[in-house]
């Protein structure tokens, strides 16, 4: 009765886990009997934003939803908690049956689910306190906007002045009481905020990531240092992320992209972005409908830049995460905090995108002095701050030549990398310059020849520069990258052996700022580097490497040892391993196969009418298939199993161990060989046990690093092991423990 009643809860359980709320896009079929005065509705900067790049004020993105589509819609949702004029549509959290009901609306073009509820994969943040390291001289620029040459900036009294900045982040504590901004507070340079989770004007709480990211474009600090270079910027704040809802953020990023295009903003900075925790590789083509948001603020004349995420170190996840898949987004990667070394810091994700275009578009430090809303100023590190860094950076440039638009500032932005036109999916055209802008950059000397010979091409160096490293890739006939790498080399050259690599493709040089290329006439596949005393570092291509949407695989394994006992007087054993395939992201379906190998001991009391053995042994292995859902609680690191099992008993053994003397109620001692003989007889007829099983099974485990989790579980055994006869001891009731409890590890290969 126990175990129908616990199979009953499951299943009432299942059946409430799918008649739960979801969360959804409606999009409408059109805005009828809607107006607009754009006049009204935009900010004079916004309209001289447009008038500037040629974007149609009147464009029918622009107008609001028709409320009565919208109120409508909301009568068969439990909360509509975001709206988008640029994608006609609405975000509705709903029951399944709703939504069906929804779609047959005449009104409504489609629904669709937004399907995970993971963690947003924007960036980690490891925070290290920042000791009083700042050396005291007037030296007004962190080591951060060095690395851009942020001193011609200076020099030329530019500050991002006249730029309005649009911050989205989640939360910004203490961004009106810390010394960071106080010139920001004090020349009122932050114009306005919302709140779009709360629906509300205050983000002054909440992450401190958003205060930490604002620092990175415009915080000074107590020794009077930039931290970022747009100090004379102006500031909209834009809280779009909380936790943990995170399925609901992609619909607030594009209601805070539509609220700076309203308020004027010319750039947009997002150190966030949504990845592996809710989208596959595939997704990052420009597609998502986050990525068409940032389109369309970049095809109104706003400049975006995007952290390309923080994907780097996951070889299951090759690509960069989206907004920043977006084609008209600048995305940044990250660079090790030196000034002298030239290195991909190990975290920052790397492109292309799914499609094949290149990313990241440029780079910066992936660790920023930023500020500390406990106080003070910490290190951190993440894309994150090498995104604001870059924003800070671009409100700059633009100030020097306000006559641009948002693409043609991007495409000035990548033409004043210290790499460009050399390009690579590790960094992109490199660090932007700042004296690109201010007609102080040196042109390049030849710091290389191209050398073609009978078997390759030579790569020689007249002389080698100290600490210059030199950057080299091989390029497709279709632009995309088969292989890059980075070389510090010696007199003698590199030597790049052809005879095996195929024809059609381009060599691609950097060096010490001079770039070259040529093509290589191979005939087949791969490439060979030789030469003398120097190092290569690279890819070779496996960074085309693409997660496709399909079975994940894990290996696992289970142990537990006497921590459960039934009334048998004894202990149970138990050990298994095999192998699971999921499907899916935050809910993943699933399936395993693995051998189970179970022990379990029962001792007797020692009277004779028991017809008991001493000890009685019990060994099984078992084929064993399961079925089950994980639910993936990114923001924890947790993952939940829920499932069911199903088991055949290859191998069945029983084994006792009889007693030297029986004896009677009495304790006296009795002739042995009639109960051994019937005990023995017992035995034989219980050797069968049953050949199948079938429980259900639940796991808990702590994902660490995505390689490996570990956890406990429980297993409910639903059938008997022994078969329905007269068991060693006492009765049939008497089988061995339902329940097991252990530890797991699974391994992600």
């Amino acid at each position: 009765m126990k175990r129908h009643l616990l199979l009953a809860i499951m299943i009432l359980l299942a059946a409430a886990g799918m008649a739960q709320e979801k969360c959804y896009w409606v999009f409408f079929t059109d805005k009828n009997d809607t107006q607009f005065d754009p006049y009204t509705y935009f900010d004079a900067k916004a309209i001289a934003r447009y008038e500037q790049c040629g974007a149609d004020l009147y464009d029918l993105s622009n107008y609001p939803l028709n409320t009565r589509y919208v109120g409508t819609v909301g009568g068969y949702s439990t909360e509509v908690f975001g709206e988008s004029r640029w994608l006609n549509a609405v975000g509705v959290m709903a029951t399944a049956e709703n939504a069906l009901l929804i779609e047959q609306l005449p009104f409504v073009m489609r629904v669709q689910e937004i399907v995970s509820e993971g963690v947003p994969a924007r960036v980690e943040t490891p925070v290290t306190s920042l000791d009083a390291q700042v050396n005291a001289s007037a030296d007004i620029l962190t080591d951060q906007l060095k690395r851009f040459g942020g001193q011609h900036f200076i020099d030329h009294g530019i500050d991002g002045k006249g730029l309005r900045v649009c911050v989205m982040d989640g939360g910004f504590p203490k961004v009106n009481t810390h010394p960071a901004f106080q010139h920001l507070r004090d020349n009122h340079q932050i114009l306005k905020t919302y709140n779009f989770p709360n629906k509300k004007e205050d983000v002054y709480g909440w992450s401190t990531h958003g205060t930490m990211v604002l620092s990175c474009i415009a915080g000074i600090n107590e020794e009077g240092q930039k931290l970022g270079l747009a100090t004379g910027a102006e500031f909209l704040l834009a809280r779009t992320e909380i936790d943990p809802e995170p399925f609901k953020e992609e619909v607030w990023w594009a209601q805070g992209a539509e609220w700076a295009d309203k308020n004027g903003a010319d750039i947009i900075n997002s150190s966030l972005g949504y990845g592996k925790d809710r989208h596959w590789t595939k997704d990052m083509d420009g597609t998502s409908y986050v990525a068409k948001a940032a389109q369309k603020a970049a095809s109104k004349g706003i400049l975006i830049c995007n952290s390309a995420g923080n994907e780097g170190d996951d070889e299951r996840w090759m690509t960069i995460i989206t907004p920043a898949d977006a084609e008209d987004v600048l995305c940044v990667g990250g660079i090790d905090a030196d000034l002298e070394e030239y290195r991909h810091i190990s975290f920052s994700s790397f492109g292309p995108t799914a499609d094949k275009r290149r990313k990241p578009n440029v780079v910066a430090f992936g660790q920023a002095d930023v500020a500390n809303p406990s106080g003070g100023f910490t290190s951190a590190f993440g894309t994150s701050f090498s995104s604001p860094l870059t924003a800070g950076f671009c409100a700059c440039a633009w100030q020097t030549h306000r006559d641009l638009t948002a693409m043609q500032m991007k495409a000035e932005i990548e033409k004043s990398a210290d790499l460009y036109p050399y390009f690579d999916y590790a960094y992109g055209y490199g660090v932007p310059q700042a004296a690109y802008f201010t007609n102080e950059l040196k042109p390049a000397t030849r710091s290389f020849n191209l050398v073609q010979e009978k078997d390759g091409v030579r790569i020689a160096i007249p002389k080698v520069i100290k600490g210059q490293d030199m950057f080299f890739n091989v390029e497709g006939a279709d632009g995309v990258l088969l292989g890059y790498y980075k070389a510090y080399p010696d007199s003698t050259g590199i030597k790049l052996l052809n005879k095996d690599f195929g024809q059609g493709k381009k060599l691609n040089v950097s060096y010490n700022g001079f770039y070259d290329s040529c093509p290589i006439n191979g005939t087949g596949e791969e490439i060979s580097v030789s030469g003398n005393n120097h190092y290569i570092s690279g890819n070779d291509g496996t960074f085309q490497k693409i997660e496709e949407e399909g079975w994940q695989k894990t290996t696992y394994f289970q142990y537990d040892y006497n921590l459960y006992t039934n009334i048998w007087n004894g202990f149970n054993r138990h050990f298994a391993f095999g192998r699971r395939w999921m499907y899916g992201k935050t809910y993943k379906f699933g399936m395993g196969l693995g051998l189970d190998f179970n022990r379990f001991v029962a001792k007797s009391n020692h009277d004779a009418t028991s017809l008991a053995h001493d000890k009685t042994i019990l060994r099984q292995m078992q084929v064993r298939g399961e079925l089950f859902q994980r639910v993936v609680i990114r923001l924890w690191g947790v993952n939940w199993d829920l499932g069911a099992y199903g088991g055949i008993n290859a191998t069945r053994r029983v084994k006792t161990i009889d007693n030297i003397t029986w004896q009677d109620n009495m304790g006296q001692d009795l002739d042995p060989q009639p109960y051994n003989e019937k005990v023995t007889s017992l035995y034989k007829s219980c050797k069968a046990m049953n050949l199948f099983e079938y429980g259900a099974t639940t796991r808990l485990s702590y994902s660490i690093q995505n390689v490996f989790n570990i956890g406990v579980y429980a297993n409910y055994r639903l059938s008997d092991i022994i078969t329905k006869q007269d068991f060693l001891i006492g009765s049939p009731a008497n089988q061995p423990s339902p329940w097991s409890f252990g530890i797991e590890f699974e391994i992600m290969p």
